[in-house]
């Protein structure tokens, strides 16, 4: 996605469901929403996180991600997304999003989110996602 003067074939509802989906992940996960969590995924979904040392790794389904969520015990409790962007498209598409994280013991980071977006039968869910922390 060119990050620069994005142009978006998507109607103004498309972009501001993908806002939400946005939103939503982060709510979900602060919340321990498990499976409105989940829903924020394709079944087949591919999620990267790059730059986080020991957490390494590429999780390839919804269901993966899941369990590999509920068993973490440091992972952020807060996610705070900004500074979402749409691309274009009217079926697929990438999304760009920033987090602050507040971790246990009130520390925070910042992680970059690289989404590719599908619209399927139950609206727009996450694809992949590459998560690259922020240094």
């Amino acid at each position: 996605m060119n990050e620069a003067n994005i142009v978006s074939d998507l109607s103004a509802d498309d972009r501001l469901q993908l806002h939400e989906l946005a939103a939503r992940y982060a709510n979900t996960i602060d919340a321990r929403d498990w499976p409105r969590f989940q829903s924020c995924f394709t079944d087949d979904c591919r999620y990267e996180l790059s730059g986080f040392g020991r957490l390494d790794q590429v999780i390839h389904s919804s269901a993966g991600l899941r369990a590999f969520m509920e068993a973490s015990t440091s992972h952020p409790v807060a996610h705070h997304v900004t500074n979402v962007e749409v691309g274009s498209g009217t079926t697929r598409t990438r999304m760009l999003s920033k987090i602050i994280g507040t971790l246990p013991g009130g520390m925070a980071g910042s992680a970059d989110y690289r989404d590719v977006v599908v619209r399927g039968v139950s609206g727009w869910q996450i694809a992949e996602r590459v998560v690259t922390l922020r240094r």
